[in-house]
């Protein structure tokens, strides 16, 4: 379908909605507003969702022997604190759905869809990816968040640039970049700073409610707050410091980009959007990308599809399999050695294999850390062999 691009506060930053024809029937129209729907109840149920974890610690303080409350007597006033960050990020959350507006103006299949509701089922939502949500805000949009980009995003950054060195800085705009499962968009607009044109594509729509908020309408530099841990209380070393903690976002206002800069978000499957594309990309970047696919093989064709000859495919992330504990979704789960030959299958040559430790969405003051050690590579497609006649 053609694109619904959004109307836009600051200089190119919009998010189009591009693979969603007019054409879809009622039904899949109906299933898309809902889905979308039960999305936004989600972000304007936090505070309940979190109040009911609260009210839990609170019962078994309750049920402690007097003697016991007596020796933690100040958990109760931790218990308030968190109610009040909890109300923090609930305000948060309400206003990056009050700003949906234009979202759902500009994408066919959500005529009619709500943001506002009397009544909210809890057991309906998905509270994790709300939660998740907010971590990514850390991961992309604040200070806090600066160490993992330096792990997960540098690399790519640093290979673009290292590719497309004898570029002038003032041509770069003629490159174009995509980033698939761009979440909330941070790579991309890093990239776009860089000079290079940068489309980022998100399939979730709690990303792209996010990223819409975060790149169109954020009131100015660190002007947001957040409390994204406010709800984990396990591994925890200092509650006031690190549990309670407040993150300001975000630390690097979008806009200002170059002038020929092309920036855009695309709302859509990545397989579906750019079907039409062959050849029309000089980069494809992606970022702990490539597991999200059900069948990876046609991750790797697409790609390689989408590339110009001599373009290049820079990845770094993990093999953590999307579908793999999904019971009526295909996966497919290559190795990385697996995956490594059918890249050279459809005729990229690998270069710089390198192996990176990386965190994702990490609170850097737990007790438990997880690290990933991610495949990076750059993979630059070969021109193809002109085809003779015998």
């Amino acid at each position: 379908g053609g694109g619904f691009t959004m109307d836009h506060v600051s200089q190119e930053l919009g998010i189009e909605v591009a693979s969603q024809s007019e054409t879809a029937n009622e039904g899949a129209k109906q299933a898309e507003v809902q889905h979308f729907e039960n999305v936004v109840k989600a972000f304007l149920y936090y505070k309940e969702h979190g109040a009911h974890v609260v009210h839990k610690h609170e019962a078994s303080f309750a049920r402690l022997p007097k003697a016991h409350q007596q020796i933690i007597s100040y958990l109760p006033a931790k218990f308030e604190a968190q109610k009040q960050c909890l109300q923090v990020n609930q305000d948060f959350l309400a206003t990056i759905v009050a700003d949906t507006d234009s979202f759902i103006k500009n994408s066919p299949l959500l005529t009619g869809a709500r943001t506002s509701f009397d009544h909210i089922d809890g057991s309906s939502v998905d509270m994790d990816k709300i939660r998740c949500t907010l971590r990514q805000f850390v991961r992309d949009w604040s200070s806090d968040g600066e160490e993992e980009r330096k792990q997960c995003y540098k690399p790519i950054t640093d290979a673009l640039l290292s590719y497309y060195s004898h570029y002038p800085e003032e041509q770069r705009y003629h490159l174009r970049v995509l980033m698939p499962g761009a979440g909330l968009g941070r790579l991309v607009y890093d990239v776009a700073k860089l000079g290079f044109s940068a489309q980022g594509c998100e399939f979730s729509y709690q990303m792209l409610i996010a990223s819409n908020y975060i790149l169109n309408y954020a009131p100015g530099k660190e002007s947001l707050a957040l409390h994204p841990w406010v709800l984990s209380s396990s591994n925890v070393w200092d509650a006031q410091q690190q549990q309670l903690k407040q993150v300001l976002v975000p630390d690097d206002l979008p806009g200002g980009l170059s002038p020929n800069v092309d920036f855009s978000m695309v709302a859509g499957d990545f397989l579906e959007v750019y079907r039409h594309q062959q050849g029309e990309w000089n980069c494809v970047a992606t970022s702990f990308f490539v597991d999200t696919a059900s069948n990876i093989v046609q991750y790797v064709e697409h790609i390689h599809s989408l590339l110009v000859d001599g373009g290049i495919w820079i990845n770094l992330g993990p093999l953590l399999y999307h579908y793999t504990d999904a019971p009526d979704v295909d996966s497919t789960e290559l190795s990385y050695a697996e995956f490594r030959s059918v890249i050279l299958h459809y005729g990229f040559d690998l270069k710089q294999e390198s192996q990176h430790a990386c965190n994702y969405t990490q609170n850097p003051d737990s007790m438990m850390h997880s690290i990933y050690y991610c495949p990076f590579f750059v993979a630059i497609k070969k021109p193809s062999l002109p085809q003779f006649p015998a």
